[in-house]
């Protein structure tokens, strides 16, 4: 193999914030690819019968209409959990004072005992143990699904397993220990980092481009009058594989093809929408290799487009697909045409924007289908770019014709009339929860919606945080849920957010230099602490004088440990 498939590499094996120092498992990888991109009825029938007969029909038809909801109820449930990150995991290591490892539940419940001198990372629900040089392998309940000494040694693999047997017979075993290939005909090559992987199956003399799982994404035969190896890339949890002039994505964590296509150039994977709908694609390289243009192509809806005869580029911006052509920015519309230059522009879309008119203090004009339906004098759009929700700031600047003072902003609708009758001292962009930050004088800040309303109290200042308003009065903090209300009062001198396990806390510093763990979803207080805690993945920390205490995040201590012991 060539430098796609660089064998012989080691990687240490890291647990990102669990403080797990992992073993060394020595595993074959290949140098990366680098990017350049960067029913109302009415029964008039006086028959009873006839009335209980349609009462049975109708019920019939509610249980069938809840039959079909749940089905897709259900579904979608499993999809999502198609979708769930392969290295999520409910359970977790910690090291005793003796560097032995023992495994533990989000919950705070103690696994398995402290017995292990080394654990991987969790893949699809098991990890890689090693005690008293045997190795093994365990799911997230603490089961043994490998046991020690069935193997003479075992390596992680691209989200499997190789499991070393008798007479150094190695096998591709999978989380539960099934015989996935017989790595003694087959060669697997691994990418550092990456949960995929390319196997060689000699006897068929076929590539298969394996997932985490070990379930076969796709299968190609091996050419001989091809010296060079298949190349991959991932970005967002999507594979590109090129070999023999031929490009496929894969979405990785379903080990489904997106597209396959014919090129003579490998295509990457630069960005995914978050539905997964667009996904934008350059053409790459190696670390090894040069390229004179790089090219672009997109898929939108499962379906391939290239605009190179248009553009220079195509890539996705703030919920639109943009062309750059000349180094100028023009905005795509539903059918994939060239519309409007976005440079200078507030824009909804092809049809409807705003620019500063032509020439020194001519305001703002408005267009729409091209046309210019209003003038509004004495201001200026206040920045560039997409807006949401249709509603433009303009700020205004001074004019004794107007009657204007420098300084003030208002939003207009894309018709260009003033959206809520009036002007604000400061104004920002509507958000994604629908709010805009404003001020009435400069001292005081409040949000509303895009009615104008008014839909939260005056604060000295607030700021969008991790889906919440952290909010300050009088120098103290306090917290606004998405809607705009209330969830904790201005009474804290610092506020932090963060999420862990699909949740929002908040650590609270308290005036008397205390710190408070709370369940913003649940509105309750978890902990009250000494120490400033510190949040990992599956648990809290408390750090004070070489003690060293676990807390799960439903406020349960479950382990201590002194390093001076």
């Amino acid at each position: 193999m060539n430098n796609e498939f660089n064998n012989n590499l080691s990687q240490q094996i890291n647990t990102s914030n669990e403080q797990i120092s992992q073993p060394t498992y020595a595993q074959p990888q290949n140098q990366p690819i680098q990017q350049p991109i960067n029913n109302n009825y009415i029964d008039t029938s006086s028959n009873q019968t006839k009335n209980n007969k349609k009462v049975i029909w109708i019920v019939i038809v509610i249980i069938i209409i809840f039959g079909i909801i749940a089905f897709f109820y259900f579904n979608k449930d499993k999809n999502k959990n198609l979708e769930k990150d392969i290295t999520y995991s409910t359970a977790f290591f910690i090291k005793n004072e003796d560097s032995k490892y023992a495994l533990f539940n989000d919950e705070g419940k103690q696994l398995t005992e402290f017995i292990f001198n080394s654990a991987s990372n969790f893949v699809n629900g098991t990890s890689l143990v090693e005690k008293d040089d045997a190795y093994g392998i365990i799911d997230s309940n603490g089961k043994m699904t490998v046991d020690f000494g069935k193997y003479s040694y075992i390596s992680t693999e691209a989200g499997m397993y190789k499991a070393q047997g008798e007479d150094y017979h190695d096998f591709l075993i999978d989380g539960t220990g099934k015989v996935l290939y017989d790595l003694e005909e087959n060669d697997l090559n691994t990418f550092i980092g990456e949960y995929y992987s390319i196997l060689e199956e000699k006897s068929t003399k076929t590539y298969k481009v394996l997932n985490y799982q070990g379930k076969v994404m796709t299968s190609f035969p091996i050419l001989e009058n091809i010296e060079d190896d298949p190349e991959t890339n991932e970005e967002d949890g999507y594979i590109s594989v090129f070999y023999n002039n031929k490009n496929f994505i894969f979405n990785e964590k379903t080990g489904k093809e997106v597209i396959s296509f014919t090129d003579d150039k490998h295509y990457c994977v630069n960005h995914v929408e978050d539905d997964g709908k667009i996904i934008t694609l350059n053409s790459c390289v190696g670390w090894f290799q040069s390229q004179d243009n790089t090219y672009y192509k997109f898929i939108k809806d499962g379906k391939l487009y290239d605009l190179n005869d248009k553009c220079d580029q195509v890539y996705y911006e703030n919920s639109n697909l943009v062309c750059s052509k000349d180094n100028k920015a023009y905005l795509l519309d539903n059918n994939l045409n060239v519309g409007i230059n976005i440079s200078k522009k507030l824009y909804l879309d092809n049809n409807h924007y705003a620019q500063n008119k032509e020439g020194s203090f001519n305001g703002v004009d408005f267009y729409i289908d091209g046309k210019v339906v209003k003038n509004i004098s004495c201001r200026n759009i206040k920045g560039t770019g997409y807006v949401e929700k249709g509603l433009y700031i303009l700020g205004t600047y001074y004019s004794s014709s107007c009657g204007t003072s420098s300084g003030t902003y208002e939003f207009y609708n894309s018709k260009g009339e003033n959206a809520f009758g009036k002007s604000f001292a400061r104004a920002d962009n509507f958000d994604k929860n629908g709010f805009a930050k404003v001020s009435d004088d400069k001292e005081k800040y409040y949000l509303i919606d895009t009615t104008g309303k008014k839909i939260s109290d005056d604060f000295d200042n607030l700021s969008l945080y991790n889906n919440y308003y952290i909010v300050t009065k009088n120098n103290l903090k306090g917290i606004l849920d998405k809607n705009g209300k209330q969830v904790l009062d201005c009474k804290y001198s610092d506020i932090d957010i963060t999420e862990k396990q699909n949740k929002y806390y908040a650590k609270l510093s308290t005036t008397d230099s205390k710190y408070i763990l709370y369940d913003i979803s649940k509105k309750a207080e978890i902990l009250k602490l000494e120490s400033s805690p510190n949040f990992y993945d599956h648990y809290i920390l408390i750090t004070k004088d070489n003690n060293e205490q676990y807390y799960a995040y439903n406020g349960k201590l479950f382990y201590e440990s002194n390093k001076e012991r």
